[in-house]
């Protein structure tokens, strides 16, 4: 576990980092902007795989980091569903736009994160499911779906 915690702080410090001072640029080719002086906050979502995920429903501010830390024992995938993030922090964290538009993860390992920072005021379902590449017969049941509510205070 402590070795878990050590990975996300690093994680998170490292992600920070990255975004000294948000250069403004956008690309609206992949749909990710990165804004001026946000002040980012962070809320973890952790996956503990068939004993669930806390929390699976989110209500934040916009600049808001959402970090996905896989604590369950084999690796996961994220995808996003019903409406499109638009609008997102540069530089995503393990996620890729996918053929359909959407934010959708790389598969994530046990003890490492995914992350995306939602800057976009709206109401954004995604699904939680083991990754494909680690799917068998006793993967039926693993589908957690969530939703993140992106609100001004």
């Amino acid at each position: 576990m402590k070795k878990v915690k050590v990975i996300l702080l690093i994680s998170v410090v490292l992600f920070l980092y990255a975004y000294p001072g948000f250069a403004g640029e956008q690309t609206p080719e992949r749909g990710v902007i990165a804004k001026t002086e946000v002040d980012l906050k962070q809320q973890i979502v952790r996956i503990r795989g068939y004993e669930g995920v806390s929390p699976l429903n989110l209500f934040i501010e916009p600049g808001t980091v959402v970090i996905w830390l896989n604590q369950y024992q084999g690796r996961i995938k994220i995808t996003f569903l019903s409406k499109k993030v638009t609008l997102a922090c540069k530089s995503p964290i393990n996620f890729f736009i996918n053929g359909q538009g959407v934010f959708e993860s790389n598969a994530v390992e046990f003890g490492a994160v995914a992350s995306l920072c939602l800057v976009e005021c709206g109401s954004f379902d995604y699904v939680i499911e083991r990754s494909p590449a680690d799917a068998s017969a006793r993967s039926e049941g693993f589908r957690f779906e969530g939703r993140i509510v992106v609100k001004k205070k």
